[in-house]
């Protein structure tokens, strides 16, 4: 059993008379994706012994994460933030749920405000469905720089009022299920050319440039429960280390300029350009020395997925018997917090006892009513966003023999069906002759369907393909008897290959299936 205190006497008695525990800022990571279950419950348990505020669940079956996420909200008498990394639905991250297209192929869709608002709604009836309360979504990032190996397809695009119109779309059908919807990554990812999970990016640009990245914040703040900062440093806006860290963003932009109300919430503490920062912006004797002190005087409320959970809070506990400015901001952001909750929980969650009598009840009903109609509307969304360029080669109306290779040029692919498998599968149902071939043999006389699996990815380190992931596709498309690509990624890879194919946007199995059925449609309607 977690202390149901929430946290040590030493964190109740933290400076000035301030009586919340340093623990509740804090979010601890539970990788469902990585660990056995019982690792990840022990794990829990020692979190919520420090008196933690929550979790960000990866991984993991939809009954799995139900299971677990009820228990630990019974564990303690206080609310506790249930959240996850889904930007593309709750599929992304939980198996047996939908997933989506992601935002620039919602952006694709010949409806994209109905697409997003779809797609936001569907996300937060699965995370609901899970007990997850906070999602990491949707990307606020403008899709400016071709070299950005972080952002591409999860962004709605490069025109900052497109992105604020269609983010805003996510969020109202997120939040309106009841669920917390997350902006990031404040002030802006996009102009980038380094993944902030390997180092601190410097973003160059003048701060005309940079106001550019600030308006879907500016139009969206009033609406949003909660923002995530950018480990990014902006020197147009006289910040050198990371916006994580930077009371000039978070506090005097942010909060006093554009009048954001709801959560701010650090991007992972594990990465690199976190770590790498040391203490907040400005140096002499009264910069904090550790950057999860500076993040929370910097302006953050929650502090997400650090390293070591237990020294994070006794760094916190221990500055604020010593700073009575940090004892305040733990008990302010936890009072956010609180806030946020009544604001956008309210209706849906109620009241902690009746969240824990939900807790309860997700135990015996795990199922998802609207499950089969979400997974038939994830279908739909999939099938529209997905674009034709070029002509359909001949051979494709021959019903001749065909290879389909596929490049998987991912970091992983843990946890679901060789890649290319469900493409080949519904081929093989429409009646076409169609068979999975190993990309690192060399072609022979049957034309090919080459599949190319290639997202943004954290600490994959490039926008575009591998070396390897080039050199299988370039082998592919050479084959004399005919190439037909299909692009799972961002329709500037297509383009680069400079002959027809098919963007299908992401990777999600979802796409796959959508990808051969819209092949299949469109040989039919030219045959």
């Amino acid at each position: 059993m977690g202390d149901r205190r929430g946290g040590t006497e030493a964190a109740g008695q933290a400076g000035a008379g301030v009586s919340t525990p340093a623990g509740r800022v804090v979010l601890e990571s539970l990788r469902l994706d990585f660990d056995p279950e019982e690792a990840v419950r022990e794990r829990a348990e020692r979190a919520l012994a420090l008196g933690v505020g929550g979790f960000i669940v990866f991984g993991g079956e939809r009954e799995q994460v139900a299971r677990l996420v009820a228990d630990l909200r019974e564990r303690v008498e206080r609310p506790l933030w249930m959240a996850a990394d889904l930007e593309r639905g709750a599929g992304q991250q939980f198996s047996g749920l939908p997933t989506l297209p992601p935002p620039a192929g919602l952006a694709a869709h010949p409806r994209p405000e109905e697409a997003a608002r779809l797609a936001g709604g569907m996300t937060a009836r699965g995370a609901r469905s899970l007990g997850i309360d906070l999602v990491f979504a949707p990307v606020l990032d403008l899709d400016i720089e071709p070299d950005n190996p972080i952002v591409g397809t999860r962004s709605f695009g490069r025109d900052p009022v497109a992105v604020a119109r269609l983010a805003g779309a996510w969020i109202e059908g997120c939040q309106e299920e009841g669920v917390v919807a997350c902006g990031k990554h404040f002030p802006g990812h996009g102009r980038t050319t380094a993944d902030s999970h390997e180092e601190i990016p410097v973003v160059e640009a003048p701060e005309r440039e940079l106001q550019a990245d600030l308006l879907p914040y500016r139009r969206l703040v009033g609406g949003l429960g909660a923002i995530l900062t950018a480990h990014v440093a902006y020197p147009a806006l006289g910040v050198d280390g990371p916006a994580t860290l930077s009371r000039a963003l978070l506090t005097d932009v942010l909060r006093a300029e554009l009048g954001f109300e709801g959560v701010v919430a650090t991007d992972a503490m594990n990465m690199s350009g976190f770590l790498d920062a040391g203490g907040g912006e400005g140096g002499g004797e009264a910069a904090p020395t550790d950057p999860a002190v500076a993040a929370l005087l910097a302006g953050c409320d929650l502090l997400l997925y650090p390293e070591d959970a237990a020294r994070t809070i006794e760094v916190l506990e221990r500055a604020a018997e010593r700073d009575a400015a940090v004892a305040a901001r733990i008990e302010e952001a936890a009072e956010r917090s609180d806030r946020v909750r009544r604001r956008f929980l309210g209706a849906r969650w109620g009241t902690l006892e009746r969240l824990r009598r939900r807790a309860s009840r997700q135990t015996e009903a795990l199922a998802l009513p609207d499950l089969a109609a979400d997974r038939l509307a994830a279908a739909a969304l999939g099938l529209l966003t997905i674009e034709r360029h070029g002509e359909l080669p001949e051979w494709l109306h021959a019903r001749r023999p065909i290879r389909v290779i596929a490049v998987w040029d991912d970091r992983e692919m843990k946890g679901r069906a060789p890649f290319g498998a469900r493409f080949v599968e519904e081929l093989i149902e429409a009646g076409w002759q169609a068979a999975l071939a190993d990309p690192d043999e060399r072609p022979e006389r049957i034309p090919s369907i080459v599949l190319v699996a290639s997202t943004p990815q954290a600490w994959k380190g490039t926008a575009g393909l591998t070396e390897i992931g080039a050199t299988r596709v370039g082998r592919a498309l050479a084959n004399p008897s005919g190439a037909y690509s299909v692009v799972f990624g961002h329709r500037r890879l297509l383009e680069s290959f400079g002959e027809s194919g098919m963007c299908a946007w992401g990777a999600e199995p979802t796409m796959e299936l959508c990808a051969a059925r819209k092949l299949v449609a469109d040989v039919a309607a030219t045959r």
